[in-house]
């Protein structure tokens, strides 16, 4: 079980990866049709607008996600994230999203979650199911509630936790601020 993940980060999200590169490339797409094709007849303002339109893909489509890393989960929103130590989850749930309490605090990942039909078969599984039987959402649950009990089992001997961790993603923040800007400065003088 040491080797489990050791070292690398797990990514897991809930599908919205592949359409979102799709909608990357049609808005990249329709920017450079728009800029090498004189024809095209943009308006000056629809080139920061499909510039926004690409971070709002990103950021809605593409970032969010659930991902392990060696010492904590960490839970990707479209504009936040929460990375909570291992030590300090008491409990995970994955429903339509992922729900990791720490002592009395709940923390939301809307990147990862599972759908009714599989909420209801891992409902209706018994504990000896094989594993092969069993959702990824059950086996990303069993994985961070071992590595949880294995944390606090290690924290327990060391008497050393770290605190769960807040972090805004000023940097999608600032991009679809500043185009959105850009967008209405060039609506209003073009």
């Amino acid at each position: 079980m040491q080797n489990e993940g050791a070292g690398k980060v797990e990514r897991y999200s809930s599908g919205g990866l592949v359409p979102g590169v799709v909608g990357l490339v049609l808005v990249a797409g329709t920017f450079g049709y728009g800029l090498f094709e004189p024809e095209a007849g943009f308006a000056p303002w629809a080139y920061p607008l499909c510039l926004l339109a690409g971070a709002a893909v990103w950021v809605v489509m593409v970032r969010p996600a659930l991902r392990l890393h060696p010492d904590d989960v960490e839970l990707r929103n479209i504009l936040d994230s929460h990375r909570v130590p291992y030590a300090l989850v008491t409990s995970v749930d994955i429903g339509h999203v992922t729900v990791v309490h720490a002592g009395d605090e709940r923390y939301v990942g809307s990147g990862f979650g599972r759908g009714r039909r599989t909420m209801r078969q891992d409902k209706a599984a018994s504990g000896d199911t094989p594993l092969e039987k069993r959702s990824t959402a059950w086996l990303i649950e069993n994985r961070i509630e071992r590595r949880a009990q294995a944390a606090r089992d290690a924290a327990s001997w060391s008497g050393a936790t770290s605190q769960v961790r807040h972090q805004w993603a000023w940097v999608e923040i600032g991009v679809l601020a500043t185009l959105a800007v850009a967008t209405l400065v060039a609506a209003l003088v073009g």
